[in-house]
């Protein structure tokens, strides 16, 4: 639940770019600088995440999250209110992010905590909630937006908010009654095949969020109606859903580095050979189903990761650390690749420097993820 109402949102952005470019600041602001309220949400997101678990050690899994979820409900609601694009930058994009990132901490975190055989059917369970999230939050915007106006859109998602995250928080219990003051070994951070993994994690983040934030938008260029575009987004969700299925049911067998590596190879191979090559609507809906299985895969086995190679008590302080590093991505992804996007529309094939950007970043951290494996296969050698 609370992946679900902190993340899934995100992931479903792109429809509310596509309304705020073409309809509510129409000829008064760029793709670039509509992506990046989104960018600030997922970054602030990202980037707190250090903060959110040492705070969570100190205060308990249950007090930092509510106040998030007050922050994030807040953030939606004062959203609802705006008339220029920087008070959304401020709204739905600081403050909703700063509020995701104290309260979904506890859904990552939490599971791994309890489960050691099945960790990764653990973790990976409870990130199903962002491709449920992705799936609803897509369909609700898009339908309600033209029916009862953005703003109230907003102001329902804050109630909704408030409402069933507190009640899960109040359900949340953690392996440890009372907080404990973790000091994770800091000397892994000199460790190079973390080093390397969070490399990885911030050419993720560059790419991650484009095809989300830009489909409705590429949809309609290449003359898909708005509902074909959200229905597009919807099915990547839905794809990221079953590729966070797949690599729950197989990452306690396989392990999470393998899991990874598949994912990397569908993500970028999808981006590069799918997406640059098609321009219409099968094409689209393909690249987002293979898109979206490598996507869901890539995000449910960090937990795994860290707490196979660096311990349980580190999950807190390391998993934050990943979702800091790939929150720095995020600030080069989306605004990037708008301004790419209008610098490279006379190219001739729909969106291309836009593509190629979103795709080369996740090559390299395919690339990244395989120096991992080879050098976990060095050391048990």
């Amino acid at each position: 639940m609370l992946e679900f109402f902190a993340e899934g949102p995100t992931s479903a952005f792109g429809v509310f770019q596509d309304y705020y470019v073409n309809e509510k600041f129409q000829g008064r602001v760029s793709n670039a600088t509509i992506s990046l309220i989104g960018v600030l949400n997922s970054s602030c997101m990202a980037i707190l995440g250090v903060v959110s678990g040492k705070l969570c050690e100190r205060f308990g899994y249950r007090i930092v999250p509510l106040c998030g979820v007050f922050i994030l409900s807040l953030g939606y609601f004062l959203a609802s209110f705006a008339s220029e694009p920087w008070h959304l930058l401020l709204t739905q994009g600081v403050l909703c992010g700063v509020g995701a990132a104290l309260t979904f901490l506890p859904a990552a975190v939490i599971p791994s905590q309890w489960f050691e055989r099945r960790r990764g059917l653990a973790t990976g369970t409870v990130n199903l909630g962002i491709g449920v999230g992705g799936i609803a939050w897509t369909q609700f915007n898009h339908l309600l937006i033209k029916r009862i106006s953005v703003a109230w859109v907003l102001r329902l998602t804050s109630i909704i908010v408030l409402a069933l995250c507190t009640v899960s928080l109040l359900l949340i219990k953690t392996f440890q009654s009372t907080p404990v003051q973790q000091r994770p070994n800091l000397q892994s951070l000199r460790n190079r095949n973390l080093l390397t993994f969070m490399a990885a994690s911030f050419f993720t983040g560059i790419s991650s969020l484009v095809p989300f934030f830009y489909l409705p938008g590429y949809a309609k260029d290449i003359g898909i109606s708005s509902s074909g575009g959200a229905l597009i987004t919807s099915i990547a969700n839905a794809a990221s859903l079953a590729g966070r299925l797949a690599a729950t049911m197989f990452s306690d067998y396989c392990g999470p580095v393998v899991i990874l590596l598949g994912a990397y190879v569908l993500t970028s191979s999808s981006i590069l050979l799918i997406w640059t090559a098609t321009h219409n609507f099968s094409g689209t809906m393909a690249f987002g189903i293979v898109f979206g299985l490598g996507y869901g895969a890539i995000f449910t086995q960090t937990s795994a990761f860290v707490a196979k190679f660096f311990g349980v008590d580190a999950l807190p302080v390391f998993v934050g650390l990943y979702y800091t590093v790939s929150g720095f991505g995020y600030l080069f992804g989306p605004p990037i690749a708008g301004v790419l996007l209008e610098k490279t529309r006379s190219w001739g094939a729909p969106y291309i420097g836009l593509k190629l950007y979103c795709g080369m970043p996740m090559v390299i951290a395919l690339i990244a993820i395989v120096a991992v494996k080879v050098n976990m296969r060095r050391s048990a050698a």
